[in-house]
């Protein structure tokens, strides 16, 4: 089952095999010009009855004499339909971030997100129409997998599809909801409903606290209801799924991990007493009161990247100008932006793109960085297929890398005030992130009779006590896990965070060893042999994350940084 998703990118590759033509390794040659400049770029609401209609002919053909031409031509127009489904999707979720408040796409891509779940069913339905044609050894050899014929020829007869992909859909509807509560919440202060986002542009320090305080008290009991419907859904399609939890569903299918939940429960204890301890001592210093940031512009700061895709060149410099020649970035700091930062991918164009929200300081320096790793290897690898962990060891290796070929475009002081800043941000994100995934973990697998919001606040103010986050003395510690959007739109994704920042981090210790060698590991890596993670990294001779010692490791690298 976890190989469906990889075969809707594999599936073009087999399509030209199927017909003849191969690859042999080299890049496909894209037009990206004739689409021009994103902002160009013309968003239709797509039809799922075009895919149906041609799931519809393909079913026609398996069952007659036919050229495998035919059936190559036939299954790239299912693809075609599902990969314009997506490309509009994915082009009114950007524009919907870029502008929350824009009525239109906001109603778009909740659209969108809802009939998702029948373009995925139309995909199952069109690899077991092959599964149970007279073609299909010779579909199981050049388009999918091995086992894939017996797999969908007994899922066939199966009703559970129906019911999963309806638990997709109401799924989906609370992501919208949630999408919905957050693009503009409304406050009850001082007897008025105000915007919360209008209000904060204007208010001083002790009416931001008292709005935030309002914020909280009032959102955290709707939000908190919301994600415990997520979670009574989420448990329901794992055991229509025939998993023994959602976790376990989530590390098998959505994210294909190469190490089981129970591994990831053992490293995050090893955070929690070894960096735990750590972060307290740290954060009782006040670190952060010793950096001051200067305002940094949109335009400045992409000049300042391009400085530095320069310096690294290659590949990195590529798909820089690449970005920069097609819009492909939003990294305007402007009201109504969604906050959150991410890459995502149009198919049809060819065209990644770099969304942003920034803080208009030094400090997006680092943000764009973790978003242009994932830019450059989705440019680079044409988005093919891997793993969110994969994916991640770019994103985050890009953040540390840029600290060494920043040049003359931040002040020598500025860059070292960055790195201690990282540093903070790593040893932040070790922390932070464990005591998240440990309490997605714990909250998903609670018994009905104790899905409560409130005891999703007890249990997220204990854990976050114990990861030394906080002291635990007051229950309002608990009610902020509402702003952590992977838990209702990305579920257990964020475990894929410490997991990779490891590798990353490896890179970063070559780069300081000696200038250009973990630039050189890198580029190395960008090509990607493997889809996933641990086969790519032995691969490139690097250590594994689990690996006796590597937490103790980390610990050693941030001291050196930041004690200073």
């Amino acid at each position: 089952m976890a190989n469906r998703l990889k075969a809707i990118a594999v599936v073009l590759l087999a399509v030209l095999l199927l017909a003849g033509c191969s690859l042999a390794g080299d890049k496909p040659i894209l037009d990206m010009s004739a689409a021009g400049r994103f902002e160009d770029l013309v968003y239709n609401r797509p039809d799922p009855e075009d895919m149906e209609q041609a799931v519809d002919e393909l079913e026609e053909a398996l069952g007659r004499l036919c050229l495998p031409s035919t059936l190559t031509g036939l299954i790239q127009d299912c693809y075609d339909c599902y990969y314009s489904y997506s490309t509009m999707s994915t082009l009114a979720d950007i524009r919907n971030c870029q502008d929350l408040s824009d009525e239109f796409y906001s109603e778009e891509y909740a659209w969108c997100l809802e009939n998702m779940p029948r373009m995925q069913q139309l995909v199952e339905e069109m690899y077991t129409l092959c599964a149970q044609s007279m073609y299909a050894p010779l579909l199981e050899h050049f388009f999918f997998w091995d086992g894939f014929v017996m797999e969908y020829r007994l899922e066939g007869d199966s009703s559970q599809p129906e019911e999963l992909y309806e638990l997709y859909r109401q799924e989906n509807q609370l992501i919208n909801q949630y999408r919905s509560l957050i693009a503009d919440p409304v406050i009850e202060l001082g007897g008025q409903s105000l915007s919360l986002e209008e209000y904060l542009l204007t208010a001083g320090e002790d009416q931001i606290y008292e709005a935030l305080w309002a914020y909280y008290e009032q959102y955290n009991p709707r939000l908190g209801e919301l994600y415990l419907q997520l979670i009574r859904l989420r448990q329901q399609q794992a055991e229509l799924s025939g998993f023994d939890s959602y976790e376990q569903m989530q590390y098998s299918l959505a994210f294909e991990r190469d190490y089981s939940p129970e591994e990831a429960a053992e490293y995050l204890r090893e955070i929690k007493e070894c960096l735990g301890p750590y972060y307290a001592e740290v954060m009782a210093e006040q670190p952060y009161s010793l950096i001051s940031w200067d305002y940094m512009s949109d335009d400045r700061l992409l000049e300042t990247i391009a400085q530095a895709a320069e310096k690294m060149g290659g590949d990195i410099d590529e798909s820089f100008r690449f970005m920069q020649a097609y819009g492909l970035c939003d990294v305007e700091l402007r009201p109504y932006k969604a906050a959150m930062s991410f890459q995502t991918y149009l198919d049809d164009y060819g065209y990644p793109f770099l969304f942003l929200d920034p803080y208009g300081d030094q400090s997006d320096v680092l943000s764009f960085a973790h978003e242009f790793g994932h830019f450059t290897d989705a440019y680079i690898n044409y988005n093919t297929y891997e793993t969110t962990d994969l994916a991640e060891c770019f994103s985050q290796a890009m953040e540390y890398l840029i600290l060494f070929y920043l040049g003359d475009a931040m002040e020598e002081e500025s860059r070292e005030e960055l790195l201690y800043y990282k540093a903070l941000d790593t040893l932040e994100l070790y922390v932070g992130q464990a005591a998240i995934a440990e309490f997605e973990s714990r909250a998903c697998s609670l018994p009905p009779e104790e899905l409560t919001v409130d005891e999703l606040n007890r249990l997220y103010m204990e854990i976050s006590a114990e990861y030394g986050l906080c002291d635990g003395s007051n229950p309002e510690q608990g009610w902020g896990w509402i702003d952590i959007t992977h838990l209702f739109e990305s579920p257990f994704y964020v475990i894929s965070y410490p997991v990779t920042n490891d590798v990353a981090m490896q890179i970063f210790a070559l780069e300081q060893e000696q200038a250009g060698l973990g630039l050189e590991k890198f580029l190395a890596m960008l090509p990607r042999q493997y889809d996933s993670l641990m086969p790519t990294l032995d691969e490139a001779g690097l250590d594994s994350p689990f690996d006796q010692g590597r937490i103790s490791q980390v610990r050693s690298n941030l001291e050196r940084v930041l004690s200073r």
